[in-house]
């Protein structure tokens, strides 16, 4: 099982849902992800959030360093064993986008 394209296909699905882009670069065995808010013309208008992914696919675990503007924010671990897990990463970045201002250019 490919875990990293499982959770990157969920989180996906749920900030496209929420009409946010999700941005992505795999480097050296950690992911580096944004979620992204664009205007009317596609130009980033804001980054409500980012993180760091790190996935064991040996394992089944892994850990999301949550950040805003601010800087740190949160962390994260799951396991693939507790689907408790993933369903709490889903939970909060569907939260943190609710919580962010949606532009109304889009």
């Amino acid at each position: 099982m490919n875990i990293k394209k499982l959770l990157l296909s969920q989180i996906e699905k749920v900030v496209f849902d929420l009409r946010y882009d999700f941005l992505y670069e795999d480097e050296y065995g950690e992911l580096l992800c944004q979620v992204i808010q664009r205007d009317s013309r596609g130009s980033i208008e804001s980054t409500p959030i980012s993180f760091h992914l790190r996935i064991n696919e040996e394992k089944g675990t892994g850990q999301l360093i949550y950040y805003q503007a601010q800087g740190e924010m949160n962390r994260q671990s799951f396991s693939i064993e507790n689907p408790d897990t993933i369903l709490a990463i889903l939970t909060f970045i569907t939260g943190v986008l609710k919580s962010e201002p949606i532009s109304q250019t889009k």
